[in-house]
């Protein structure tokens, strides 16, 4: 079975504050990026809405007049195999429902990047260039045979021995501007500081590798198609939560010492938690005065 002809549950995930957005596209082939802009802007509240929408998966802008079945990497689940109906009785098989079974819709994740507000002549003209897009991807599919893409368009470019982009500044090569790449990555590093000392914040080509990761893979579902479980930032966070309450709460006065005079030796997370620790323990001291 085709790519195209898979439903898709799509994770909208914002580069604001904006919670996820989860849509789901029973035809993706016939559906462009444009009509996606549309349905994100009605699962969103202003000024969010009336913004300047930039859709990206795996590094890249998707374009707005092209098939979502076209510019998303869709993985298909694996079929099942041969012997396990070979394997069924007689009996089992007139069990066996008449219609086949739904399709199962393929979850992709695609980051959406807020900009500025958009006048509403943008927002009109953005509407009705949706409605053509989707007319002519409509009519191109009832043709019976599509004429082929070109699946080397990256590989026919030019080589250049000019080092290719990495992290967010490949982005600058699909449309953003430098002051919006800028912005991503001071969001970018506004997370790491949670999770890092200043000493060990990442800088240079770590960096670089751990934007690459973001853009590709990096709020990508796990290998066996859950979301449940802890990621690595998950389990730091619950370790930092524990030790710093219970350094807080055995240890308040070095603890407090410690923090005025060695800035940078907790991460913020284990610093909030030995706080938390500490007021803890005056809360226990507290009632037992009282008691």
């Amino acid at each position: 079975m085709a790519a195209s002809n898979v439903p898709l549950d799509l994770v909208i995930r914002f580069s604001t504050s904006n919670p996820d957005v989860i849509l789901s596209i029973p035809s993706p082939s016939t559906t462009s990026a444009l009509s996606l802009k549309q349905q994100i802007r009605a699962e969103l509240d202003e000024p969010a809405s009336t913004s300047r929408l930039r859709l990206i998966h795996s590094g890249k802008v998707l374009l707005d007049t092209e098939a979502l079945s076209r510019t998303l990497h869709i993985t298909l689940p694996p079929p099942p195999r041969a012997d396990d109906n070979a394997s069924k009785s007689d009996k089992a098989k007139g069990k066996q429902p008449l219609r086949p079974p739904p399709l199962q819709a393929a979850r992709v994740y695609i980051h959406c990047s807020v900009g500025d507000v958009l006048t509403p002549t943008d927002l009109a003209a953005e509407v009705e260039a949706a409605a053509k897009a989707d007319a002519a991807l409509l009519s191109a599919s009832t043709d019976a045979t599509e004429p082929a893409q070109s699946v080397g368009h990256n590989a026919s470019t030019t080589t250049s021995t000019t080092p290719a982009p990495r992290g967010f500044d490949r982005l600058l090569t699909t449309g953003f501007t430098p002051a919006e790449v800028a912005t991503l990555r001071t969001q970018f590093l506004a997370i790491q500081a949670h999770t890092h000392t200043p000493d060990t914040m990442p800088s240079g080509p770590e960096l670089l590798t751990l934007e690459e990761r973001w853009l590709d893979n990096g709020h990508s579902p796990s290998a066996g198609g859950e979301e449940g479980g802890f990621t690595s930032d998950d389990s730091g966070g619950l370790e930092d939560m524990l030790w710093g309450n219970l350094i807080g709460f055995f240890w308040p006065v070095g603890a407090m010492f410690w923090l005025m005079r060695e800035e940078g030796v907790w991460t913020r997370r284990r610093q909030v938690a030995v706080l938390s620790g500490f007021l803890v323990n005056i809360t226990f001291g507290f009632l037992r005065v009282m008691n």
